[in-house]
């Protein structure tokens, strides 16, 4: 079947059978939402719609569909799940992310929690590929994941405007040096989107292979801004959420 093209405005799906007061709220938002009830619709809209948010009720139920989701081939592999849990359900919060999902909220849910927990994880994909990457490194530590992001959003601008002003005037070995330890710093984070592009140019620029070193940089400076432009969205997503 074919897959359907993702709106330009956020969109959430939620996925509950009986819970009209959340869609209630959602609509109050003003957030285009899915209602989906039955599981074979649920299927079909995981399977044809990319979403920037999945909400869906109960975990133990859900399991099946969240293993779906989260399939290596699926289009919404990368979306957050957030569980909606009854408060009768007798399940832990490790609970919860063990069995893949991003967060939970517990019913019945308020309109300033439902907002709350939307402008957590309804950012930029690419945003939020960056924070889970970084909260990997630091074991969870949003503290310390902020930290590293502004020492990120400070260094490397400038590190890219030193290697283009140092390749412009043919200073290879300070070129070099710079690359190297932007290199050094995306390597340690884990940012191997970057990293890939860095370790090139700095091959190139040890081997004196100057005529592959200008790919290399153009390459580098459009990963990076890959990462700059979402800085925003980074760090008031760990700023406002410091404890989750």
């Amino acid at each position: 079947m074919p897959l359907k093209t993702k709106p330009q405005e956020q969109f959430v799906v939620l996925m509950h059978s009986g819970n009209n007061a959340i869609h209630s709220l959602l609509e109050r938002r003003c957030q285009e939402t899915v209602l989906a009830k039955e599981k074979s619709e649920i299927i079909t809209h995981i399977k044809t719609t990319q979403f920037d948010l999945i909400l869906l009720d109960s975990p133990v139920n859900g399991s099946e569909l969240l293993t779906l989701i989260k399939s290596f081939d699926c289009i919404n592999k990368k979306t957050p799940v957030i569980a909606l849990i009854d408060p009768t359900e007798d399940i832990q919060k490790k609970t919860i992310f063990a069995m893949g999902f991003n967060d939970y909220v517990i019913n019945p849910i308020t309109e300033k929690q439902l907002n709350s927990v939307i402008d957590l994880w309804l950012i930029p994909a690419s945003a939020l590929d960056y924070i889970q990457i970084i909260l990997g490194k630091t074991i969870n530590n949003r503290s310390l994941a902020l930290t590293i992001f502004n020492k990120l959003f400070e260094e490397i601008p400038l590190q890219i405007s030193g290697i283009k002003d140092a390749l412009k005037n043919k200073r290879y070995a300070l070129a070099r040096e710079i690359t190297h330890k932007l290199n050094g710093s995306v390597s340690f984070c884990g940012l191997t989107d970057i990293q890939k592009p860095a370790n090139a140019l700095e091959n190139c620029l040890l081997n004196e292979n100057y005529g592959a070193i200008n790919r290399h940089f153009l390459m580098l400076q459009h990963c990076t801004l890959n990462l700059t432009n979402h800085q925003k969205a980074i760090l008031e997503n760990l700023s406002n959420n410091p404890e989750q």
